[in-house]
């Protein structure tokens, strides 16, 4: 089952392929010579999830000087840990956040058209029930208007399935009480890799992303005003050699980590701008639970929006929303929300019978909400953005949602350039207007959902990777800075959320290709696993019982 529709070739054919080296060894080399680096940056971007990579792809295109900072991978935050979907938000139209649907429905048509092979249409289909708290007439009249916002730019309007139809459609649907459904279109994606394709693409431009480089200090010019920039300290986390840039303008993009930032970097203070709140899913495989569609469901006991998403052979279920006070660099699924979603998902397929033992990976991720008003409950917070500017040359940027990722940029960046700040003068001497709207995102030249990849001569596993072969490894390891296995297994790939034993058993046909390409001896191999195996507990609800012999 396909999740979304397919490339048309007219549409691969005008994409533009990233095969610049992005590789451990160019980034090492590099980095070694970043003491000579003589480079007064226009933005230092701290943060590499997808409103950083989106701004740095945005002011690199401008022609402005840019150095983009990410203290683990990119992506390995928030913004790898969504529902894997671009949609207008249909659940805001019940929160009257007419604004935010039309903004999001546009940025997703201008992803379908610039990103198809990232971004592609998505059947869902929205069922009602007898004494539910929408039915079906409300469902249509709010799915008219979801097609208004969105300037009626979907592959086709939406329709009304009465309970025969519906029935026809997703056999599996609960039938009690059931009066019908609504069917419509959103998009799906890989976020990872559509962030990768941002910070790929702004690296064309000119740009400078690092990803395993933490920022450590920050010296704030006290002369800013005057176009004297900061100095931003930060350390390799791969060599431990610490590194240091100067740059005019900061810019935080640090999504669940911006309080800290600004509490420790930005000298803030105590205050708190954010409100995270916890969003998990796990995966269960197709055959367990087949939906031909994106399903949107109100959980039975608290009524919160939950989907039931195809995913090639595996379907997922998600997502919950709770108010998470914790470390953003420690966010796991817990046993509660598995049962949550659980119950959920055989309320509505009763004949799936789903247990934890179906659950055969997971995610969880933290959204950089802003705090919301008093005694306001984690699904009610707005997902709009915030973007807060000082003039001594700081950017903070916050909130919102993966689809609204370029039109977010678009505002940080014409804030930066529009400020009347003396320090900015030198940036308003190449002052461009936002291009990103019109350029398309770059292909991979190998990987998960590439075109123009290696064919693959021997395949490495079953289901993921029966599509690559030892080239496109290779190949991947060349082009998209890939400095662990973890990075190369959960976020280059979908191995871990798809092969049997999360692609454990993978590992002996990995080594000897991970081991040249990335430089790595035997005793950083062993770490790497031991690495691996620790990811595999915390995001797996059933652990690996053993550890085979790698």
């Amino acid at each position: 089952m396909a999740f979304g529709l397919s490339l048309k070739k007219s549409d691969a054919s005008r994409l533009p392929v990233f095969a610049l080296p992005f590789s451990k060894r160019e980034r090492d080399a590099s980095l070694h010579a970043f003491p000579q680096d003589p480079i007064i940056y226009d933005l230092c971007i701290v943060g590499g999830g997808i409103t950083g990579a989106a701004i740095a792809r945005d002011a690199a295109l401008r022609g402005l000087k840019v150095l983009l900072l990410e203290k683990n991978d990119f992506a390995s935050g928030t913004s790898s840990r969504s529902s894997k979907l671009v949609h207008g938000g249909v659940r805001y139209l019940e929160q009257y956040e007419f604004r935010l649907v039309a903004e999001s429905t546009r940025e997703r048509a201008i992803l379908w058209k610039q990103a198809p092979h990232l971004v592609t249409p998505l059947p869902f289909l929205f069922p009602a029930f007898k004494h539910a708290r929408v039915p079906l007439w409300k469902l249509n009249a709010g799915l008219w208007l979801y097609d208004l916002l969105a300037l009626f730019r979907n592959p086709t309007l939406h329709k009304i399935f009465f309970k025969r139809r519906t029935l026809r459609e997703e056999p599996e649907l609960r039938g009690h009480d059931l009066t019908g459904s609504i069917f419509y279109w959103d998009g799906a994606t890989d976020d990872a890799l559509l962030t990768l394709a941002n910070i790929c693409d702004a690296m064309t431009l000119g740009a400078r992303p690092f990803s395993r480089c933490r920022v450590t200090q920050i010296d704030w010019s006290e002369t800013a005003a005057a176009g004297q920039p900061h100095v931003v300290h930060f350390e390799d986390e791969l060599s431990g050699t610490a590194l240091r840039a100067r740059a005019r303008v900061v810019v935080s993009a640090t999504g669940p980590w911006t309080d800290a930032f600004l509490q420790k970097d930005a000298g803030r203070g105590p205050s708190k701008l954010m409100a995270t709140t916890r969003g998990s899913h796990f995966v269960v495989p197709f055959k367990r639970l087949p939906c031909r569609h994106a399903i949107v469901i109100f959980h039975p006991k608290d009524g919160r929006v939950l989907f039931s998403i195809p995913w090639s052979d595996f379907t997922v279920i998600g997502t919950t929303d709770l108010f998470d006070r914790g470390s953003p660099d420690s966010v796991h699924m817990t046993a509660g929300e598995v049962d949550y979603l659980l119950e959920a998902a055989n309320h509505y397929f009763p004949a799936a019978r789903l247990s934890r033992d179906d659950v055969i990976s997971t995610w969880s991720g933290l959204r950089p909400l802003l705090a919301p008003p008093e005694n306001a409950g984690a699904s009610q917070i707005s997902r709009d953005h915030h973007i807060e500017f000082h003039e001594h040359g700081l950017l903070i940027i916050t909130g919102g949602k993966l689809t609204t990722h370029r039109e977010m940029a678009k505002q940080a960046v014409d804030g930066i350039l529009e400020s009347t700040g003396a320090w900015s003068k030198p940036l308003l001497a190449g002052f461009k207007e936002c291009g990103t709207r019109e350029r398309p995102l770059p292909a991979f030249a190998a990987g998960n959902g590439a075109v123009n990849a290696p064919k693959a001569s021997t395949p490495l596993g079953h289901s993921e990777a029966a599509r690559l072969s030892e080239d496109a490894v290779r190949v991947m390891c060349r082009t998209q800075m890939i400095l662990s296995v973890e990075d190369f297994m959960v976020r280059r790939t979908s191995i871990f959320y798809k092969e049997p034993r999360n692609g454990w058993d993978l590992l002996p046909k990995l080594k000897p290709i991970l081991m040249e390409e990335l430089g790595w001896n035997e005793d950083e191999w062993a770490h790497q696993v031991a690495d691996y195996r620790d990811y595999l507990v915390r995001n797996v609800y059933q652990p690996l019982e053993r550890t085979p012999e790698l």
